[in-house]
């Protein structure tokens, strides 16, 4: 037969890249959680930063804008 890891853990995973083995995980749900979640966090972090830094120029270039008509 051939050796195959099945949904293995992290000691078992290495193990079976060292000797060549297949490994198959089934786990699809968890381990697209574990990635997907983290960097779906991430992005949406960045966006907020981005919309909230751009509302805040535009905030601060019409109090400039208003300060020169009133006095220029």
């Amino acid at each position: 037969g051939h050796a195959v890891a099945v949904n293995p853990d992290t000691k078992l995973r290495e193990e079976a890249r060292a000797r060549g083995w297949v490994v198959r995980d089934f786990r699809t749900g968890r381990k697209a959680a574990k990635v997907g979640v983290p960097a779906a966090a991430g992005a949406g972090a960045l966006a907020g930063g981005i919309v909230a830094g751009v509302a805040l120029h535009r905030r601060r270039a019409d109090r400039r804008g208003l300060v020169a008509r009133a006095f220029g």
